[in-house]
Protein backbone atom coordinates (compact mmCIF):
# COMPACT_ATOMS: atom_id res chain seq x y z
CA UNK A 1 0.00 0.00 0.00
CA UNK A 2 0.70 3.60 -0.18
CA UNK A 3 1.73 5.01 3.38
CA UNK A 4 1.88 8.22 4.31
CA UNK A 5 5.26 9.57 5.39
CA UNK A 6 3.63 13.06 7.34
CA UNK A 7 4.73 12.36 11.28
CA UNK A 8 1.71 10.63 12.72
CA UNK A 9 -0.16 13.07 15.36
CA UNK A 10 0.16 13.32 18.75
CA UNK A 11 -2.53 11.28 20.60
CA UNK A 12 -3.71 11.03 23.96
CA UNK A 13 -2.97 7.32 25.49
CA UNK A 14 -5.52 5.31 24.52
CA UNK A 15 -7.62 4.66 27.23
CA UNK A 16 -8.36 8.67 27.59
CA UNK A 17 -9.69 8.33 23.84
CA UNK A 18 -13.46 9.29 24.03
CA UNK A 19 -13.93 7.94 20.70
CA UNK A 20 -12.74 4.80 21.59
CA UNK A 21 -14.64 4.21 24.42
CA UNK A 22 -17.81 5.23 22.09
CA UNK A 23 -16.50 2.89 19.36
CA UNK A 24 -16.43 0.02 21.95
CA UNK A 25 -20.09 1.13 23.51
CA UNK A 26 -21.70 0.57 20.02
CA UNK A 27 -20.02 -2.57 18.89
CA UNK A 28 -21.29 -3.70 22.20
CA UNK A 29 -25.06 -2.52 21.56
CA UNK A 30 -24.41 -3.66 18.18
CA UNK A 31 -23.28 -7.14 19.36
CA UNK A 32 -25.96 -7.49 22.10
CA UNK A 33 -28.82 -6.82 19.32
CA UNK A 34 -27.84 -9.40 16.94
CA UNK A 35 -27.67 -11.96 19.88
CA UNK A 36 -30.95 -10.96 20.66
CA UNK A 37 -32.62 -11.16 17.33
CA UNK A 38 -30.05 -13.80 16.11
CA UNK A 39 -30.84 -17.60 14.99
CA UNK A 40 -28.85 -19.42 13.47
CA UNK A 41 -30.47 -22.74 13.16
CA UNK A 42 -31.03 -25.39 11.17
CA UNK A 43 -34.37 -23.85 8.45
CA UNK A 44 -34.21 -24.12 4.85
CA UNK A 45 -31.87 -25.93 2.56
CA UNK A 46 -29.12 -23.83 2.83
CA UNK A 47 -29.01 -23.24 6.65
CA UNK A 48 -29.86 -27.48 7.08
CA UNK A 49 -27.32 -28.35 4.50
CA UNK A 50 -24.43 -26.33 6.88
CA UNK A 51 -25.81 -27.46 10.09
CA UNK A 52 -25.95 -31.42 8.60
CA UNK A 53 -22.73 -30.92 7.53
CA UNK A 54 -20.97 -29.98 10.47
CA UNK A 55 -22.56 -33.08 12.45
CA UNK A 56 -20.91 -35.30 9.66
CA UNK A 57 -17.57 -33.26 9.73
CA UNK A 58 -17.73 -33.90 14.01
CA UNK A 59 -18.55 -37.57 13.56
CA UNK A 60 -15.71 -37.62 10.75
CA UNK A 61 -18.04 -38.73 7.91
CA UNK A 62 -18.24 -37.21 4.17
CA UNK A 63 -21.17 -39.09 3.55
CA UNK A 64 -24.84 -40.31 4.99
CA UNK A 65 -27.44 -43.01 5.02
CA UNK A 66 -30.69 -41.88 3.70
CA UNK A 67 -33.31 -43.24 6.54
CA UNK A 68 -35.20 -45.85 4.36
CA UNK A 69 -38.56 -47.31 4.20
CA UNK A 70 -37.91 -50.80 4.89
CA UNK A 71 -39.92 -52.79 1.25
CA UNK A 72 -38.95 -49.79 -0.97
CA UNK A 73 -35.02 -49.32 -0.97
CA UNK A 74 -33.38 -46.31 -2.81
CA UNK A 75 -32.45 -48.38 -5.58
CA UNK A 76 -36.15 -48.89 -6.32
CA UNK A 77 -37.34 -45.37 -5.83
CA UNK A 78 -36.48 -41.79 -7.35
CA UNK A 79 -32.83 -40.81 -6.74
CA UNK A 80 -34.25 -38.07 -4.34
CA UNK A 81 -36.74 -39.62 -2.71
CA UNK A 82 -35.16 -40.15 0.89
CA UNK A 83 -32.59 -36.93 -0.03
CA UNK A 84 -33.43 -33.85 2.29
CA UNK A 85 -33.27 -30.56 0.80
CA UNK A 86 -28.83 -30.11 1.17
CA UNK A 87 -28.04 -33.64 0.06
CA UNK A 88 -27.64 -34.85 -3.10
CA UNK A 89 -26.77 -38.97 -3.91
CA UNK A 90 -23.47 -40.13 -3.33
CA UNK A 91 -20.97 -40.43 -6.43
CA UNK A 92 -21.42 -44.80 -6.51
CA UNK A 93 -25.01 -44.12 -6.15
CA UNK A 94 -25.36 -45.72 -2.62
CA UNK A 95 -25.66 -42.90 0.24
CA UNK A 96 -26.15 -39.07 -0.07
CA UNK A 97 -23.50 -36.24 -0.09
CA UNK A 98 -23.71 -32.95 1.53
CA UNK A 99 -24.37 -29.63 -1.46
CA UNK A 100 -22.97 -27.30 0.25
CA UNK A 101 -18.86 -26.03 1.07
CA UNK A 102 -17.37 -27.57 4.27
CA UNK A 103 -15.78 -24.04 5.09
CA UNK A 104 -18.98 -22.86 7.18
CA UNK A 105 -19.70 -26.32 9.05
CA UNK A 106 -15.99 -26.38 9.88
CA UNK A 107 -16.27 -23.15 11.83
CA UNK A 108 -19.46 -24.42 13.43
CA UNK A 109 -17.57 -27.96 14.46
CA UNK A 110 -15.08 -25.75 16.13
CA UNK A 111 -17.30 -23.35 17.86
CA UNK A 112 -19.65 -26.41 19.04
CA UNK A 113 -16.22 -27.40 21.52
CA UNK A 114 -16.71 -24.20 22.84
CA UNK A 115 -20.24 -23.44 23.20
CA UNK A 116 -22.12 -26.93 22.36
CA UNK A 117 -23.94 -27.40 19.17
CA UNK A 118 -27.41 -25.45 20.37
CA UNK A 119 -25.68 -22.16 20.33
CA UNK A 120 -22.62 -22.96 17.70
CA UNK A 121 -23.94 -21.61 14.60
CA UNK A 122 -24.64 -18.41 16.40
CA UNK A 123 -21.66 -18.12 18.18
CA UNK A 124 -19.63 -18.05 14.42
CA UNK A 125 -22.43 -15.54 13.21
CA UNK A 126 -21.87 -13.64 16.00
CA UNK A 127 -18.30 -13.31 16.21
CA UNK A 128 -17.98 -13.14 12.64
CA UNK A 129 -20.25 -9.77 11.97
CA UNK A 130 -17.88 -8.29 14.84
CA UNK A 131 -14.82 -9.36 12.84
CA UNK A 132 -16.66 -7.98 9.32
CA UNK A 133 -16.57 -4.14 10.86
CA UNK A 134 -12.98 -3.91 12.29
CA UNK A 135 -11.84 -5.89 9.34
CA UNK A 136 -13.13 -2.83 6.69
CA UNK A 137 -11.93 -0.55 9.37
CA UNK A 138 -8.89 -1.87 9.29
CA UNK A 139 -9.32 -2.14 4.94
CA UNK A 140 -9.97 1.52 5.67
CA UNK A 141 -6.50 2.33 7.09
CA UNK A 142 -4.62 -0.09 5.57
CA UNK A 143 -5.61 2.23 2.05
CA UNK A 144 -4.72 5.33 3.93
CA UNK A 145 -8.25 6.32 4.71
CA UNK A 146 -7.94 8.60 7.97
CA UNK A 147 -9.62 6.97 10.81
CA UNK A 148 -13.00 8.78 10.71
CA UNK A 149 -13.63 7.92 7.22
CA UNK A 150 -12.73 4.21 8.26
CA UNK A 151 -15.31 4.89 10.92
CA UNK A 152 -17.84 5.81 8.39
CA UNK A 153 -16.76 3.12 5.95
CA UNK A 154 -17.27 0.50 9.06
CA UNK A 155 -20.41 1.86 10.15
CA UNK A 156 -21.89 2.09 6.60
CA UNK A 157 -21.02 -1.78 6.08
CA UNK A 158 -22.18 -2.98 9.44
CA UNK A 159 -25.74 -0.85 9.20
CA UNK A 160 -26.80 -2.09 6.04
CA UNK A 161 -29.26 -4.28 5.73
CA UNK A 162 -27.69 -6.99 3.63
CA UNK A 163 -25.22 -7.29 6.46
CA UNK A 164 -27.68 -7.50 8.96
CA UNK A 165 -29.93 -10.23 6.99
CA UNK A 166 -26.69 -12.61 6.90
CA UNK A 167 -25.50 -12.10 10.10
CA UNK A 168 -28.68 -13.48 12.10
CA UNK A 169 -28.97 -16.82 9.97
CA UNK A 170 -27.22 -19.94 8.98
CA UNK A 171 -25.94 -18.77 5.76
CA UNK A 172 -21.97 -18.43 4.37
CA UNK A 173 -22.31 -14.96 2.81
CA UNK A 174 -21.31 -13.12 6.24
CA UNK A 175 -18.04 -15.65 6.98
CA UNK A 176 -17.18 -15.46 3.16
CA UNK A 177 -16.73 -12.05 3.60
CA UNK A 178 -14.95 -11.85 6.33
CA UNK A 179 -12.82 -13.74 5.52
CA UNK A 180 -12.14 -12.32 2.42
CA UNK A 181 -11.52 -9.11 4.05
CA UNK A 182 -8.83 -11.05 6.63
CA UNK A 183 -6.95 -12.25 3.28
CA UNK A 184 -7.14 -9.19 1.97
CA UNK A 185 -6.15 -7.15 5.11
CA UNK A 186 -2.85 -9.66 6.17
CA UNK A 187 -1.23 -9.43 2.30
CA UNK A 188 -1.97 -5.77 2.80
CA UNK A 189 0.30 -5.92 6.24
CA UNK A 190 2.71 -8.31 4.80
CA UNK A 191 4.10 -5.70 2.18
CA UNK A 192 4.23 -3.26 5.38
CA UNK A 193 5.50 -5.06 7.88
CA UNK A 194 9.30 -5.99 8.96
CA UNK A 195 10.44 -9.40 7.23
CA UNK A 196 9.57 -11.77 9.86
CA UNK A 197 6.12 -9.97 10.07
CA UNK A 198 6.11 -9.68 6.87
CA UNK A 199 6.36 -13.80 6.36
CA UNK A 200 3.59 -14.61 9.30
CA UNK A 201 1.38 -11.82 7.60
CA UNK A 202 1.63 -13.60 4.23
CA UNK A 203 0.92 -17.16 6.09
CA UNK A 204 -2.17 -15.57 7.70
CA UNK A 205 -3.09 -14.14 4.43
CA UNK A 206 -2.71 -17.66 2.53
CA UNK A 207 -4.85 -19.43 5.82
CA UNK A 208 -7.55 -16.85 5.65
CA UNK A 209 -7.50 -17.38 1.83
CA UNK A 210 -7.97 -21.23 1.72
CA UNK A 211 -10.74 -20.80 4.42
CA UNK A 212 -12.47 -18.69 2.30
CA UNK A 213 -12.73 -20.75 -0.81
CA UNK A 214 -13.47 -23.63 1.88
CA UNK A 215 -16.89 -21.28 3.07
CA UNK A 216 -17.72 -20.47 -0.41
CA UNK A 217 -15.45 -22.02 -3.41
CA UNK A 218 -16.29 -18.69 -6.06
CA UNK A 219 -13.98 -16.84 -3.39
CA UNK A 220 -11.24 -17.71 -5.40
CA UNK A 221 -12.03 -14.46 -7.24
CA UNK A 222 -10.52 -13.05 -3.86
CA UNK A 223 -6.88 -14.65 -5.39
CA UNK A 224 -6.60 -11.00 -7.81
CA UNK A 225 -6.97 -8.38 -4.46
CA UNK A 226 -4.41 -10.74 -2.37
CA UNK A 227 -1.96 -11.05 -5.11
CA UNK A 228 -1.92 -6.76 -5.38
CA UNK A 229 -1.87 -6.28 -1.79
CA UNK A 230 0.99 -9.05 -1.15
CA UNK A 231 3.40 -7.24 -3.83
CA UNK A 232 6.12 -9.37 -5.73
CA UNK A 233 8.18 -11.02 -3.17
CA UNK A 234 8.90 -14.64 -3.44
CA UNK A 235 9.38 -15.03 0.06
CA UNK A 236 6.14 -13.55 0.93
CA UNK A 237 4.52 -16.00 -1.86
CA UNK A 238 5.60 -18.94 -0.78
CA UNK A 239 4.67 -17.71 3.22
CA UNK A 240 1.05 -17.36 1.30
CA UNK A 241 1.26 -20.98 -0.15
CA UNK A 242 2.45 -22.47 2.98
CA UNK A 243 -0.69 -20.91 4.74
CA UNK A 244 -2.86 -21.97 2.60
CA UNK A 245 -1.68 -25.43 1.44
CA UNK A 246 -3.79 -27.23 5.11
CA UNK A 247 -6.56 -25.82 3.40
CA UNK A 248 -6.14 -26.76 0.05
CA UNK A 249 -5.00 -30.75 1.04
CA UNK A 250 -8.08 -30.66 2.77
CA UNK A 251 -10.41 -29.19 0.44
CA UNK A 252 -8.99 -31.84 -2.35
CA UNK A 253 -9.31 -34.77 -0.10
CA UNK A 254 -12.68 -34.33 1.50
CA UNK A 255 -14.09 -33.36 -2.38
CA UNK A 256 -12.22 -37.02 -3.26
CA UNK A 257 -13.80 -38.89 -0.66
CA UNK A 258 -17.25 -37.10 -0.89
CA UNK A 259 -17.60 -36.68 -4.30
CA UNK A 260 -15.04 -39.26 -5.89
CA UNK A 261 -12.60 -36.64 -7.56
CA UNK A 262 -10.70 -33.83 -5.75
CA UNK A 263 -11.38 -31.37 -8.10
CA UNK A 264 -15.81 -31.74 -7.87
CA UNK A 265 -17.70 -30.58 -5.39
CA UNK A 266 -21.39 -30.66 -4.51
CA UNK A 267 -22.72 -28.09 -6.60
CA UNK A 268 -22.06 -29.74 -9.73
CA UNK A 269 -22.30 -28.47 -13.26
CA UNK A 270 -23.01 -24.83 -12.63
CA UNK A 271 -22.14 -23.80 -16.31
CA UNK A 272 -25.66 -23.80 -17.22
CA UNK A 273 -26.28 -21.39 -13.92
CA UNK A 274 -24.51 -18.58 -15.89
CA UNK A 275 -25.20 -16.73 -19.40
CA UNK A 276 -24.20 -13.32 -21.03
CA UNK A 277 -28.48 -12.75 -21.23
CA UNK A 278 -28.39 -11.66 -17.33
CA UNK A 279 -25.69 -9.23 -17.49
CA UNK A 280 -27.80 -6.28 -18.96
CA UNK A 281 -30.66 -6.74 -16.33
CA UNK A 282 -28.18 -7.59 -13.58
CA UNK A 283 -26.15 -4.18 -13.92
CA UNK A 284 -29.24 -2.45 -13.40
CA UNK A 285 -30.11 -3.99 -10.36
CA UNK A 286 -26.96 -2.94 -9.10
CA UNK A 287 -27.24 0.17 -9.88
CA UNK A 288 -30.69 0.59 -8.06
CA UNK A 289 -29.78 -1.47 -5.23
CA UNK A 290 -26.34 -1.31 -3.98
CA UNK A 291 -26.65 2.90 -3.55
CA UNK A 292 -29.73 2.11 -1.91
CA UNK A 293 -27.83 -0.77 0.86
CA UNK A 294 -24.41 0.46 0.97
CA UNK A 295 -25.34 4.42 0.88
CA UNK A 296 -24.20 6.64 -2.47
CA UNK A 297 -21.18 6.74 -0.67
CA UNK A 298 -20.35 4.04 -3.20
CA UNK A 299 -20.78 5.56 -6.55
CA UNK A 300 -17.44 7.37 -6.90
CA UNK A 301 -15.77 4.61 -6.63
CA UNK A 302 -16.25 4.71 -10.03
CA UNK A 303 -13.82 7.23 -10.32
CA UNK A 304 -11.20 4.80 -8.51
CA UNK A 305 -9.44 3.92 -12.22
CA UNK A 306 -8.85 7.80 -12.55
CA UNK A 307 -6.58 7.61 -9.17
CA UNK A 308 -3.54 5.93 -10.32
CA UNK A 309 -1.44 8.56 -9.50
CA UNK A 310 -2.16 9.54 -6.32
CA UNK A 311 -2.66 5.59 -5.12
CA UNK A 312 -2.14 3.21 -7.70
CA UNK A 313 -1.71 0.24 -5.15
CA UNK A 314 -4.82 1.02 -3.60
CA UNK A 315 -7.13 2.06 -6.52
CA UNK A 316 -6.01 -0.77 -8.44
CA UNK A 317 -6.47 -3.07 -5.31
CA UNK A 318 -10.63 -2.14 -4.46
CA UNK A 319 -11.05 -1.72 -8.31
CA UNK A 320 -9.74 -5.49 -8.78
CA UNK A 321 -11.67 -6.95 -6.11
CA UNK A 322 -15.07 -4.85 -7.18
CA UNK A 323 -14.41 -5.76 -10.49
CA UNK A 324 -13.94 -9.47 -9.91
CA UNK A 325 -17.03 -10.17 -8.00
CA UNK A 326 -19.96 -7.45 -9.55
CA UNK A 327 -18.27 -9.18 -12.98
CA UNK A 328 -18.50 -12.62 -12.07
CA UNK A 329 -22.50 -12.51 -10.80
CA UNK A 330 -23.89 -10.36 -13.30
CA UNK A 331 -24.06 -13.83 -15.09
CA UNK A 332 -25.79 -15.47 -12.79
CA UNK A 333 -28.90 -16.30 -12.80
CA UNK A 334 -30.10 -15.53 -9.52
CA UNK A 335 -28.29 -12.22 -8.77
CA UNK A 336 -31.19 -9.75 -10.14
CA UNK A 337 -34.42 -11.41 -9.11
CA UNK A 338 -34.29 -9.59 -5.41
CA UNK A 339 -32.51 -7.39 -3.30
CA UNK A 340 -31.01 -10.12 -1.21
CA UNK A 341 -29.29 -11.57 -3.74
CA UNK A 342 -26.92 -9.26 -3.97
CA UNK A 343 -25.67 -11.25 -0.81
CA UNK A 344 -23.39 -13.00 -3.56
CA UNK A 345 -21.72 -10.05 -3.90
CA UNK A 346 -21.60 -9.33 -0.38
CA UNK A 347 -17.48 -10.04 -0.25
CA UNK A 348 -17.13 -6.87 -2.69
CA UNK A 349 -18.93 -4.77 -0.29
CA UNK A 350 -16.44 -3.35 1.84
CA UNK A 351 -14.32 -2.51 -1.35
CA UNK A 352 -16.91 -1.31 -2.68
CA UNK A 353 -17.46 1.30 0.55
CA UNK A 354 -13.74 2.07 0.88
CA UNK A 355 -13.22 2.91 -2.39
CA UNK A 356 -16.13 5.08 -2.97
CA UNK A 357 -14.94 7.05 0.11
CA UNK A 358 -11.07 7.18 -1.46
CA UNK A 359 -12.16 8.26 -3.97
CA UNK A 360 -13.83 10.94 -2.16
CA UNK A 361 -10.66 12.15 -0.93
CA UNK A 362 -9.24 12.25 -4.46
CA UNK A 363 -11.45 14.22 -5.32
CA UNK A 364 -11.36 16.86 -2.36
CA UNK A 365 -7.36 17.11 -3.30
CA UNK A 366 -6.26 17.11 0.38
CA UNK A 367 -3.94 15.34 1.83
CA UNK A 368 -4.39 12.57 4.13
CA UNK A 369 -2.63 14.88 7.51
CA UNK A 370 -4.94 17.48 6.19
CA UNK A 371 -8.24 15.34 6.36
CA UNK A 372 -6.98 14.16 9.58
CA UNK A 373 -6.72 17.48 11.08
CA UNK A 374 -10.01 18.89 9.89
CA UNK A 375 -11.73 15.60 11.25
CA UNK A 376 -9.95 16.02 14.70
CA UNK A 377 -10.80 19.92 14.83
CA UNK A 378 -14.21 21.91 13.14
CA UNK A 379 -14.78 18.97 11.50
CA UNK A 380 -15.54 16.73 14.13
CA UNK A 381 -19.34 17.96 14.07
CA UNK A 382 -19.39 16.83 10.48
CA UNK A 383 -17.98 13.96 10.97
CA UNK A 384 -20.52 13.09 14.29
CA UNK A 385 -23.24 14.54 11.94
CA UNK A 386 -22.64 11.99 9.42
CA UNK A 387 -22.01 8.79 11.71
CA UNK A 388 -25.83 9.93 13.40
CA UNK A 389 -27.12 10.05 9.41
CA UNK A 390 -25.42 6.58 8.33
CA UNK A 391 -26.91 5.06 11.64
CA UNK A 392 -30.28 6.60 10.98
CA UNK A 393 -30.61 5.07 7.89
CA UNK A 394 -29.79 1.80 8.53
CA UNK A 395 -31.93 1.86 11.42
CA UNK A 396 -34.99 3.07 8.93
CA UNK A 397 -33.63 0.31 6.17
CA UNK A 398 -33.71 -2.62 8.41
CA UNK A 399 -37.05 -1.47 9.59
CA UNK A 400 -37.74 -1.47 5.81
CA UNK A 401 -36.95 -4.98 5.29
CA UNK A 402 -37.70 -6.35 8.29
CA UNK A 403 -33.99 -7.78 8.78
CA UNK A 404 -34.28 -8.74 12.46
CA UNK A 405 -37.43 -11.06 12.11
CA UNK A 406 -35.42 -13.09 10.20
CA UNK A 407 -34.56 -15.14 13.06
CA UNK A 408 -38.01 -15.32 14.34
CA UNK A 409 -39.22 -16.73 10.94
CA UNK A 410 -35.98 -19.35 11.48
CA UNK A 411 -37.51 -20.46 14.50
CA UNK A 412 -40.48 -22.25 12.81
CA UNK A 413 -38.27 -25.13 11.32
CA UNK A 414 -36.59 -25.96 15.01
CA UNK A 415 -39.99 -25.35 16.58
CA UNK A 416 -41.92 -28.05 14.08
CA UNK A 417 -39.83 -30.51 14.59
CA UNK A 418 -39.60 -30.51 18.07
CA UNK A 419 -43.33 -30.72 18.34
CA UNK A 420 -43.40 -33.76 16.16
CA UNK A 421 -40.58 -35.38 18.38
CA UNK A 422 -42.78 -35.01 21.25
CA UNK A 423 -46.33 -35.81 19.74
CA UNK A 424 -45.78 -38.16 16.74
CA UNK A 425 -45.38 -41.78 17.28
CA UNK A 426 -41.29 -42.57 16.69
CA UNK A 427 -42.00 -44.72 13.98
CA UNK A 428 -43.65 -42.59 11.57
CA UNK A 429 -42.86 -41.56 8.12
CA UNK A 430 -43.25 -37.89 7.30
CA UNK A 431 -43.73 -36.45 4.11
CA UNK A 432 -41.75 -33.00 3.43
CA UNK A 433 -39.72 -30.89 0.97
CA UNK A 434 -39.26 -27.39 2.43
CA UNK A 435 -38.22 -28.23 6.31
CA UNK A 436 -36.74 -31.95 5.31
CA UNK A 437 -33.10 -30.69 6.22
CA UNK A 438 -34.51 -29.36 9.34
CA UNK A 439 -36.13 -32.70 10.19
CA UNK A 440 -33.35 -34.52 8.99
CA UNK A 441 -31.06 -32.55 11.35
CA UNK A 442 -33.51 -32.34 14.44
CA UNK A 443 -35.56 -35.77 14.35
CA UNK A 444 -34.96 -39.12 13.53
CA UNK A 445 -37.97 -39.66 11.55
CA UNK A 446 -37.61 -42.04 7.95
CA UNK A 447 -38.46 -38.81 5.08
CA UNK A 448 -39.87 -38.79 2.19
CA UNK A 449 -39.61 -36.16 -0.16
CA UNK A 450 -43.39 -35.19 -1.85
CA UNK A 451 -41.97 -33.65 -4.63
CA UNK A 452 -39.93 -36.60 -5.95
CA UNK A 453 -43.24 -38.36 -5.87
CA UNK A 454 -46.28 -38.76 -8.24
CA UNK A 455 -49.50 -40.61 -7.83
CA UNK A 456 -48.39 -43.88 -8.20
CA UNK A 457 -45.04 -43.40 -6.16
CA UNK A 458 -46.86 -42.43 -3.31
CA UNK A 459 -48.96 -45.67 -3.36
CA UNK A 460 -46.04 -47.64 -3.29
CA UNK A 461 -44.82 -45.28 -0.24
CA UNK A 462 -48.26 -45.94 1.52
CA UNK A 463 -48.27 -49.38 0.86
CA UNK A 464 -44.40 -50.02 2.11
CA UNK A 465 -45.60 -47.85 5.40
CA UNK A 466 -48.77 -49.52 5.80
CA UNK A 467 -46.85 -53.13 5.44
CA UNK A 468 -44.92 -52.03 8.55
CA UNK A 469 -47.81 -50.61 10.31
CA UNK A 470 -46.45 -47.27 10.09
CA UNK A 471 -48.33 -43.86 9.59
CA UNK A 472 -47.77 -41.17 7.40
CA UNK A 473 -47.53 -37.45 8.19
CA UNK A 474 -46.72 -34.32 6.47
CA UNK A 475 -45.20 -31.21 7.57
CA UNK A 476 -45.91 -28.77 4.88
CA UNK A 477 -46.24 -24.42 4.34
CA UNK A 478 -48.93 -23.09 3.07
CA UNK A 479 -47.38 -22.67 -0.41
CA UNK A 480 -46.88 -26.61 -0.45
CA UNK A 481 -49.85 -27.78 0.73
CA UNK A 482 -52.48 -27.95 -2.33
CA UNK A 483 -49.42 -29.52 -4.50
CA UNK A 484 -48.71 -32.13 -2.19
CA UNK A 485 -52.04 -33.46 -0.73
CA UNK A 486 -53.66 -33.19 -3.84
CA UNK A 487 -51.59 -33.51 -7.36
CA UNK A 488 -48.79 -35.92 -5.63
CA UNK A 489 -49.94 -37.95 -2.39
CA UNK A 490 -53.85 -37.56 -3.16
CA UNK A 491 -56.12 -39.50 -0.62
CA UNK A 492 -57.62 -38.49 2.76
CA UNK A 493 -55.30 -35.93 5.08
CA UNK A 494 -56.83 -34.47 8.30
CA UNK A 495 -55.05 -31.51 9.51
CA UNK A 496 -54.03 -31.84 13.41
CA UNK A 497 -52.05 -28.97 14.03
CA UNK A 498 -50.23 -26.03 12.62
CA UNK A 499 -46.90 -24.93 14.16
CA UNK A 500 -46.50 -21.08 13.41
CA UNK A 501 -46.82 -21.54 9.35
CA UNK A 502 -45.63 -25.68 9.12
CA UNK A 503 -48.97 -27.67 8.97
CA UNK A 504 -48.79 -30.99 10.30
CA UNK A 505 -50.97 -33.43 8.60
CA UNK A 506 -52.21 -36.96 8.66
CA UNK A 507 -53.09 -39.43 6.36
CA UNK A 508 -55.87 -41.32 6.94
Amino acid sequence: MEFSSSPPLKRPPRWRQPGLWTAAFALLAYALTLAHYGNACAGGSDSSGYLNNARLLAAGHAQAAPRTLPGLSPAAAPPYLYLPLGFRPGPSGAGMVPTYATGLPLLVVAAARLSGWSRACDLVMLVHALAGILLTYALGRLVRLPRPWAILAAAIVGASPLYVEYSLQAMSDLPATVWVLAAVVAAGRSLAGERRAATAWAMAAGFALALAVLIRPSNALAFAPVALALGASPRRWLALALGGLPGALFLFSYNAAAYGHFLATGYGDTRTLFTLGWVSVTLRHYLHWLPLLLTPVILPALLLPLMGRRAPRAAALLSVWVLAYLGFYCAYFNTHETWWYLRFVLPAAPALVVGGLLAVTWIFGRSDEVIERFAAGKGRTVFALALVLILLNGVWLNRRFQTLAVGHGEASYPLASAWAREHLPADSVLAVMQVSGAFFYYTDFTLVRWDQMEPGTFARVAAAAGASHRPIYAALFPFETAEALHERMPGRWTKITAIRDIGIWRHE
